[in-house]
């Protein structure tokens, strides 16, 4: 259902200007922005203009329930284009609001009848609510922080392990995703069948093609030129379009035997796990993204008793093996080796899609590289990941929705975490 918010504001012109000509510079400094004194000085200190901007300021603020007075004049700034049209320009901190309301914009129209200026702003959105702000308010505490000073590899290297024939889309994303949430570096290690593509696909990545026999996936043999790549990274995932076979498996257990950084495993790199899931107690820095099906194997269940018993058993592997667990799905759950568990709120079902769950592959990776630990990097990376699809969802639907989107959308939803 969509939703409009209005607010309106009328102002009599004479009142502005005796207050222009008594004392203006301390009038203009209270009221408005740099660039908004440089458009009333253009058009000669109009009182028209002055109170037409003033009214919608004022239009604005009870469009979005605060009144001037919780808020100040500053923190909404009325702009013009290019051919006179006024628009809005609003501060980070009314940036949440707007969204707390579900808007995705406010327009704003003036007139001027005799001696009255009037404005009228319209919020409009399709209604979507930012649910628990305590929630909100604890990701916003999570997120890495990024200091002026600083260069790339201040904010994490991470190692992208994946891909076969047929299936760069999985490690490409994952890339990405890294690449969106922050990381100062990533390494997307794929076989070398695959080299020539992921390197037309992936402009920011740094491409590593690894040895294959020219089968087209990794091979047990490809763990030494691996374990050679990583020796730099902060954190590895590993499984991405990867596939699964035993030789996989004896791959992704020599990883987790070798590699002592975290490591987090998805997908196919879940389901060689498969063969022998015991070798998750020999790194305890581990997070695993299974959805139901995929736990079923490692358990050898049915999914539905997965489904139905959600929280048992993603707290059951968490403390039988010592790893973060996040089980995807409806209200994806985060479970800790303590006992801990996130239940997440964000998300939709246009998010049901290939490619979803790489791309949240890829958004823990980053979390982790740029210093967080393996259950707060997850806790957030699930939050980010379902509120970059509700963002996706108010502009496009959920029909349409493809992972690409998802991950496009990241950045935004990352300054919107921040505010």
């Amino acid at each position: 259902m969509r939703k409009v918010t209005t607010g309106i504001d009328i102002i009599n012109i004479d009142r502005i200007r005796n207050t222009i000509l008594k004392n203006r510079d301390k009038f203009y400094e209270r009221l408005f922005t740099e660039r908004e004194i440089g458009y009333i000085n253009s058009v000669g200190n109009s009182p028209e203009t002055v109170s037409g901007m003033f009214a919608a300021k004022e239009a604005v603020s009870k469009a979005l329930g605060t009144g001037i007075g919780a808020i100040g004049w500053r923190d909404i700034e009325i702009l013009h284009n290019q051919m006179g049209k006024p628009y809005v320009n609003v501060s980070e901190k009314l940036e949440v609001r707007i969204f707390e309301l579900g808007l995705e914009a406010i327009e704003i129209t003036i007139s001027h009848e005799r001696d009255i200026a009037m404005a009228l702003a319209i919020g409009y959105g399709e209604g979507y609510e930012l649910g628990d702000l305590d929630v909100h308010r604890e990701m916003n505490s999570l997120l890495p922080k990024r200091e002026q000073e600083s260069h790339k590899g201040d904010f994490g290297r991470v190692a992208i392990i994946g891909g076969s024939k047929g299936m760069t889309g999985a490690p490409y994303l994952s890339s990405m995703a890294a690449l969106r949430t922050g990381a100062g570096l990533v390494y997307t290690l794929v076989p070398a069948v695959l080299d020539f593509i992921m390197s037309i696909k992936l402009t920011e990545a740094i491409i590593k093609p690894i040895e294959d026999g020219d089968k087209g996936h990794f091979t047990r043999e490809s763990l030494p030129q691996i374990l050679r790549s990583l020796e730099d990274m902060n954190v590895v995932a590993i499984g991405p379009g990867m596939g699964a076979d035993k030789d996989r498996y004896l791959l992704v257990k020599e990883l987790i035997q070798k590699y002592k950084g975290p490591i987090v495993i998805d997908a196919d790199g879940i389901n060689c796990l498969s063969y022998g899931p015991e070798v998750l107690m020999l790194n305890n820095q581990i997070v695993i993204t299974p959805h139901a099906g995929e736990m079923a194997r490692l358990l050898g269940k049915e999914a539905y008793e997965i489904e139905e018993n959600r929280i048992y058993y993603s707290k059951y592997i968490s403390n039988k093996y010592n790893i973060v667990v996040i089980l995807k799905g409806h209200n994806t759950i985060v479970s800790s080796p303590k006992g801990e568990v996130f239940i997440n709120k964000t998300g939709n079902s246009g998010m049901a899609t290939a490619g979803s769950g790489d791309v949240l592959t890829g958004i823990v990776s980053s979390f982790i590289a740029q210093g967080l630990n393996p259950f707060e990097a997850s806790k957030l990376a699930v939050y980010c990941h379902g509120l970059a699809g509700d963002m996706v969802k108010l502009n496009k639907g959920e029909h349409g929705l493809i992972a690409t989107d998802i991950v496009e959308s990241i950045p935004r939803c990352i300054k919107r975490i921040r505010l």
